[in-house]
């Protein structure tokens, strides 16, 4: 966790704090979406990511998450859970480009991990995120 750490801060210029939580929302995330197994296997190589995902989870951002939940029926889950990781994103203040960079790093490090084809198991999981726009579908908008 601590290379990731590490690699994430020098790619983002982010507080060491800020991109622990990033990285735990992230990893959180991936392990929730993920039907492969291969985030259970990354997540308990790397030590102290489990704890990071915890604490990330843990941290509230004023109902956004609960007005999208609420919304999920008239959109679908995988538009709307994507919507609730940026927003815990940007919560925590981190732009678009900070993201790219964060998801770039986490993707390498599953390949270090999991090798090629797991870390593209986890980048299906991930385009979403990337190809995210601000349509009339984004509800963080309108939250």
């Amino acid at each position: 966790m601590e290379e990731l750490t590490s690699n994430v801060v020098s790619e983002t210029k982010l507080d060491p704090t800020v991109a622990k939580a990033a990285i735990g929302l992230v990893l959180g995330f991936l392990r929730d979406k993920d039907t492969t197994g291969n985030m259970q296997v990354m997540i308990a190589k790397m030590p102290r990511a489990q704890q990071d995902i915890e604490t990330a989870q843990s941290v509230g951002d004023g109902g956004v998450t609960q007005v999208i939940e609420g919304m999920t029926s008239f959109i679908g889950h995988g538009r709307a859970d994507v919507n609730i990781l940026a927003g815990q994103l940007e919560k925590l203040g981190i732009s678009e480009a900070q993201t790219d960079a964060l998801v770039r790093e986490v993707v390498k490090r599953a390949e270090n991990i999991l090798g090629a084809e797991g870390a593209e198991k986890i980048r299906n999981i991930l385009p979403a995120l990337r190809e995210r726009t601000d349509s009339p579908t984004d509800l963080r908008k309108r939250a």
